[in-house]
């Protein structure tokens, strides 16, 4: 036995889905003892962005909507996709303008996590907006309906479902000393 598991071998790959959000793979694979796991599917999924933003009086601005997957309405950080060729923190500030209609004093960048990394090949990239305040009205896309809260920073955590959210959330309060 070896000391430490040893990647797959992809021995073949069929496309499911493909389209302008995410392409779906059956994978065909085989493990380091020669196991076939098939299909193992696997989502390519561009990379995401997670904003806590704080205004100058030290309230998160949070947002709310419906996310259709747990078919709730919740409340979240701000946040979205990045675009091909995009960099994180530009694709930050941008998301904080359109959803919030803010912009930040400074952003800082808290790291990135894997999304899934069981299944999926994106990773979240947290960011701290610092210093916000609303320069503009919301740029939404045509399928967008959010609202715009504000919250108190240190109880937010218990209040926020998604867990890469609460994540941004974690990291944002270790980073300002809380």
């Amino acid at each position: 036995m070896s000391d430490a598991p040893a990647p797959w071998t992809t021995v073949a790959r069929t496309t499911v889905v493909a389209d302008r959000w995410i392409r779906l793979h059956a994978d065909d694979c085989a493990d380091g003892s020669g196991r076939r796991i098939a299909p193992y599917y696997v989502l390519e999924y561009g990379d995401w962005v997670s904003v806590l933003a704080i205004d100058h009086e030290g309230a998160a601005i949070v947002v709310e909507e419906y996310r259709h997957g747990a078919g709730i309405v919740a409340l979240g950080t701000i946040g979205g996709g990045v675009e091909q060729g995009e960099v994180p923190q530009d694709a930050a500030a941008r998301e904080l303008l359109e959803e919030t209609g803010a912009v930040a004093d400074e952003l800082v960048s808290l790291g990135s996590t894997w999304a899934n990394f069981g299944n999926h090949t994106n990773r979240v990239h947290h960011f701290l907006a610092l210093g916000c305040s609303r320069v503009a009205d919301q740029s939404l896309d045509d399928d967008e309906d959010i609202l715009v809260r504000t919250r108190p920073l240190e109880t937010l955590g218990e209040h926020l479902s998604q867990s890469y959210h609460q994540l941004t959330w974690y990291k944002a309060m270790e980073r300002i000393g809380r």
